[in-house]
């Protein structure tokens, strides 16, 4: 234990620098190309996924332009008449105006007043 030795790599003699200079330049071309040859694959792959998902995409909205034709012509008709029917029953009952200012929009109420933040630092 009183021998430490030195363990340093060392340049094996049997090797001339200008050999290994050009086994690095070598290992680098080698790196260099798999480089290449990967960042084209991943291209590859990422453009066939967004064609994938724009193909996707086009048949839901298909879909969502559908659902939205049908609520236009059947929900929304129907959602408008019966506010319209709550505003004139407003009208018509004062005690029920105060519950329809609160809580519904109509064309002579700008709608339902926005909440109060709640006080969250109280002490």
């Amino acid at each position: 234990m009183d021998n430490l030795e030195n363990n340093l790599p060392t340049r094996p003699e049997g090797e001339p620098l200008p050999t290994q200079y050009d086994s690095l330049r070598q290992l680098v071309v080698c790196i260099l190309v798999l480089l290449i040859v990967i960042s084209g694959t991943l291209n590859v792959f990422f453009l066939r996924q967004a064609r994938t998902s724009r193909q996707e995409l086009d048949a839901f909205r298909l879909q969502v332009n559908a659902m939205t034709a049908q609520y236009q012509k059947s929900v929304a008709p129907a959602m408008e008449e019966f506010v319209r029917k709550l505003g004139e029953f407003g009208r018509s009952h004062p005690e029920f105006m105060p519950i329809l200012n609160r809580h519904i929009s109509t064309p002579g109420n700008p709608g339902p007043a926005p909440a109060a933040p709640a006080n969250v630092n109280k002490k």
